[in-house]
């Protein structure tokens, strides 16, 4: 089950650009040097994540590595999404592999528990993907790359209030987990703050086949929008039965579908059962960017994969970025300092931004709303932080 990634070819190093005038030395580890291991959990189908890790990592050793020392990424794919291996593997990557920063997981429901261990080992990690505020309360050694549920929640709800000028609105959501029970109550709450009305709130559980009961009691109700909380599989399940339906407002149109990050999967794009066209759903960050830093790895990214990294892969990058930033301002590899380094965190840039920390860890930065268009997954609009 574990699995190691392998560090990107020497190929692929000369391709990177990140704004220097010519390549630095690569730096390759000897019998004499030290090697610093950064740990990295990834959970469920999102294989290509470690992808953005790896990027990182290679530019920093192609910078000198990490206080003179190489780096290498020891990572790990939990794809049955088992609590169990999560716990399983942070406690193998601290105590065996002797990491000394772990990145990592990408799920809310992982990251809450796996924090529990890093802070008991007092080890710097750093989650990515993972949205819910609960996320950091482990304890201070535990740190989000990724916005929040609360913000992201608020995000889609004053969205669908005042860009889309909706009134109503139903949720469908997954019960049980972290993250999907988290986002549609953030949505929910901000939506009815904001005067729109919740008609229907109906959950199902597991991997479902048939929601035609909870779609049914929807559809009842005619809202102008659904905001679905689940998994990839869920939603093109969800989407596909709710057009057969079919699943309209009063004036007979068609109801307008409306997700979170978990969304933004060319799992769910590409799937010809879902039923996504005119969508929307917020994200980490748009590969249509035009900053810099940004521009310069979505442009590395595409010469090395011959792909379009989504946010997950950026997120993933800027993580082992700002522990390398932090490292490297705090001069040693002490914890506790490279703790107090990141959450001393200002105006970080990368494949994203973060402004700073907040006293729970959470950074503030802006999030982005795509739509779904011709089959296409299109950049609509940046939300930067309220």
């Amino acid at each position: 089950m574990r699995k190691f990634l392998v560090l990107i070819s020497l190929i692929v190093l000369l391709l990177i650009q990140v704004g220097c005038d010519r390549l630095q030395k690569i730096v390759t580890p000897t019998q004499e040097q030290k090697t610093l291991k950064i740990g990295f959990i990834v959970v469920g189908e999102r294989v290509t994540y470690p992808n953005g890790a790896e990027m990182a990592v290679t530019e920093i050793n192609q910078q000198g590595g990490l206080l003179g020392m190489p780096v290498e990424l020891i990572g790990h794919i939990n794809q049955e999404a088992r609590l169990d291996v999560s716990l399983q593997i942070a406690e193998q990557l601290i105590v065996e592999d002797e990491i000394i920063a772990l990145i990592g997981p990408n799920r809310s429901s992982h990251a809450v528990e796996v924090g529990s261990i890093a802070q008991r080992y007092g080890m710097p990690m750093v989650t990515t993907t993972a949205t819910n505020p609960n996320v950091t309360n482990a304890g201070d050694f535990v740190f989000m790359a990724a916005f929040t549920d609360s913000f992201q929640g608020n995000v889609m709800a004053r969205f669908a209030k005042e860009e889309l000028k909706l009134t109503t609105a139903a949720l469908l959501t997954r019960k049980g987990d972290l993250y999907t029970e988290g986002i549609a109550e953030f949505f929910a709450l901000n939506f009815s703050k904001l005067g729109g009305e919740i008609v229907a709130n109906e959950f199902y559980e597991g991997d479902p086949l048939d929601l035609t009961n909870q779609l049914s009691n929807i559809a009842a109700a005619a809202p102008e929008a659904l905001f679905i909380a689940g998994f990839t599989q869920d939603t093109v399940l969800i989407t596909q039965q709710a057009r057969r339906l079919p699943l309209q407002n009063t004036e007979g149109e068609p109801t307008i579908f409306l997700g979170a990050d978990s969304w933004d999967s060319q799992l769910l794009i590409n799937n010809e059962d879902a039923q996504v066209e005119g969508s929307f759903f917020s994200g980490h960050f748009s590969p249509d960017t035009d900053a810099p830093k940004a521009r310069a790895f979505v442009d590395a990214y595409e010469s090395i994969y011959g792909a379009t990294p989504i946010g997950g892969i950026g997120v993933s990058y800027d993580a082992v970025k700002l522990l390398s930033e932090a490292i490297e301002r705090a001069g040693n590899l002490d914890p506790d300092e490279i703790r107090q380094q990141l959450a001393a965190t200002q105006n970080y840039s990368g494949a994203t931004t973060i402004a700073s920390y907040d006293e729970n860890r959470h950074p503030t930065k802006s999030a982005v709303i795509f739509t779904i268009k011709n089959g296409e997954k299109q950049f609509y609009k940046q939300i930067d932080p309220f």
